[in-house]
């Protein structure tokens, strides 16, 4: 299949803050996103407000979904990078290719101190954060499709002249691989920067790096579907020309959290307005990926004979 580079319209996602209280009952929040009818969710969560890690909330949430894109906006900073990406491939592989990445750059004191490093900020988390996204996906390609061969008969489960070393060198971290997981459904896991962390995140890993931006539509948390149309309108149409075309829009503060029932019938009946309109991309089918949604080719892995995983390394 041959998807265009370029989205037609952007994929409706709905944000929603990891509150244990939220993700108590995953399977009464999962019916709910999906009558909602959106194209995903974005699950955000900051464990310094007692929420939970936005990953593991939204692997959680995978059983419970069928059809809605699962992306985690989570840090790339205060992190281990060869974890952080083998966390979003296993996310992508219990949602069957429904996984994506809001890519967060935390420069608190707190939260840094918390690992036993220094707070980035300017040039240093810039190139912190377009190191961490270069690393993941070169964890994220250290598996060819054909890698896992399962060969009862002589003991083999795959083959490592199909898996290749990382070899990540950067100022503050080097990752060796290869990976610890197979290569997940969507082969790359899209990423994504809303417009609440571009300013952060750097202009590296917004213009060079991501697979494109998010754009973040506010709504009041009693608006009606009228209202959110309006609001959704807006912002998309409110665009610079120099701007490229959001490949997602961002819904915050859409008042789920207090009733999932009551606004998943609301932001329905706006997401079938948007779409008629031609403003939203169409209501995803159980079994598409985000990569198809967004318009993303599905790339393939290209072996690396230096790097290859069967030869014997010294150093």
């Amino acid at each position: 299949m041959t998807i265009d580079p370029t989205p037609t319209a952007p994929v409706l996602a709905l944000d929603v803050r990891a509150d244990p209280g939220l993700v108590a009952d995953l399977a009464a929040l999962g019916r709910a996103l999906e009558a909602a009818r959106l194209g995903g969710v974005v699950v955000s969560g900051d464990a310094e407000r007692g929420e939970l890690h936005p990953v593991l909330a939204a692997a959680a949430l995978a059983p419970h979904t069928h059809a809605i894109a699962l992306l985690a906006r989570t840090d790339a900073v205060d992190v281990e990078p060869f974890h952080l990406a083998t966390q979003l491939m296993s996310l992508d592989h219990v949602s069957l290719g429904r996984a994506g990445w809001l890519v967060e750059a935390r420069s608190d004191e707190a939260a840094a101190a918390a690992v036993g490093r220094e707070a980035l900020s300017g040039a240093d988390l810039e190139r912190e954060v377009a190191d961490v996204v270069r690393t993941g996906r070169l964890v994220w390609d250290s598996w060819a499709d054909d890698a896992v061969v399962r060969d009862v008969e002589r003991g083999v489960y795959m083959d490592a002249s199909r898996l290749q070393y990382v070899d990540a060198e950067t100022a503050t971290f080097s990752v060796r691989g290869p990976s610890i997981t197979p290569r997940s459904p969507q082969g790359l896991v899209p990423v994504l920067v809303a417009d609440e962390d571009a300013a952060a995140v750097g202009g590296t890993t917004v213009r060079d790096l991501a697979d494109g931006r998010a754009r973040d539509v506010e709504i009041d948390p009693t608006a009606d579907a009228s209202a959110i149309v309006a609001a959704v309108r807006a912002a998309l149409e409110g665009a610079r020309d120099d701007e490229p075309a959001p490949r997602l829009v961002r819904l915050l503060e859409a008042g789920f959290a207090a009733d999932p029932e009551g606004r998943a019938l609301e932001l329905a009946r706006a997401a079938d307005e948007l779409r008629d309109l031609g403003l939203v991309a169409p209501a995803p089918a159980p079994g598409t990926t985000l990569r198809s949604q967004l318009s993303l080719a599905r790339p393939d892995v290209v072996i690396d004979p230096a790097r290859r995983a069967d030869r014997a390394r010294t150093a």
